[in-house]
């Protein structure tokens, strides 16, 4: 293992000099750094700066977390998604100088995981992040741009990437951006009957964040504000990863593939999907191979006729063979 000089402290010490194999798994990061209100819900560990705009993330996956579960040894995709999201937040806030009060925005996410980097072995995984930051356009005033370029390492060995392009927005210019709209729904919103968990491979009804295909328009979105995970705290706006589960459940329902992962993504999100009307997740195949049992899916939210988020996904039936 490498050794590399920190340029900065970690969360709770001095510089030092740091390895993957010295950051700290032994509890999670402040809540506050990665907009997160349960403690179960933070995934982040420990962090360092490793050079100019290069960092180290370390992370812990669950193995009952109540909605990314293992299924058949592995853990679930989306964790990886999460992990990079987070990473992106803490950094912004505790090494590009981010203040608490700037809304962290997504443009896009893109990952791509390998299976075997995911493998459940009776243990909580540490993963580890090596995070290069790339900062787009102006650093001053109420909007910065980023993206993060993440490496992620389990082990010592390469388990997956993933890029998250990022926009944080001042108070004052995010309340313009949502032209008022900033405020959280007041009580439960009417949403459709879910799926049957089954098709869609979840245990509890209220994970299906899916009802019923309606012709020509794809399945509707169900949000449920109350959900402790996909709503962990209120938000004015649908959150990204209700969205990217929606995708994925629509792959699943499509394919008949109830154990499909999405090991790897490419979702853009255009514009905020909005409580107060209906929005739409649609799933058709562009590639599928009987073969791997992998097929790849043109995805896409529609509200009100205007596309809230596209993008693909490579998923894979991780059922066992009978």
């Amino acid at each position: 293992m490498n050794t590399v000089m920190a340029t900065a402290p970690l969360g709770a010490g001095p510089n030092r000099n740091v390895t993957d194999q010295q950051l700290s798994f032994s509890s999670v990061v402040p809540k506050h750094l990665v907009h997160r209100r349960a403690l179960s819900e933070v995934v982040l560990t420990d962090w360092a700066a490793v050079g100019t705009d290069s960092f180290l993330c370390a992370a812990q996956w669950s193995r009952s977390h109540s909605l990314y579960r293992v299924r058949h040894g592995l853990h679930d995709a989306l964790l990886m998604a999460e992990t990079l999201r987070q990473s992106g937040i803490l950094l912004s806030h505790t090494e590009l100088d981010v203040p608490l009060d700037h809304r962290f925005l997504i443009d896009r996410i893109a990952w791509l995981a390998h299976p075997y980097g995911l493998a459940c072995v009776g243990a909580p995984v540490d993963v580890v992040g090596q995070v290069d930051v790339t900062r787009q356009g102006s650093q001053r005033g109420a909007v910065r741009r980023m993206q993060f370029d993440v490496v992620f390492t389990r082990d010592g060995k390469r388990i997956g990437t993933g890029t998250a392009w990022a926009r944080s927005v001042g108070p004052r210019v995010y309340e313009r951006l949502r032209a008022g709209r900033i405020a959280p729904p007041e009580g439960p919103l009417a949403t459709p009957q879910p799926l049957n968990p089954a098709v869609v491979g979840v245990h509890d009804p209220d994970d299906v964040v899916l009802g019923a295909p309606v012709d020509g328009q794809g399945w509707p979105l169900r949000v449920l504000t109350t959900h402790p995970v996909l709503f962990d705290h209120p938000v004015d706006h649908v959150p990204g990863m209700l969205v990217m589960e929606g995708m994925r459940q629509a792959g699943r329902a499509l394919l008949g593939w109830r154990d499909a992962q999405p090991f790897e993504c490419d979702v853009t999100f255009e514009r905020f999907v909005e409580f107060d009307s209906p929005c739409f997740v649609k799933a058709r195949v562009l590639r599928k191979s009987s073969v791997a049992d992998t097929a790849t899916l043109a995805v896409e939210a529609v509200q009100d006729g205007h596309v809230a988020a596209l993008g693909t996904v490579e998923m894979t039936n991780t059922a066992p063979v009978r």
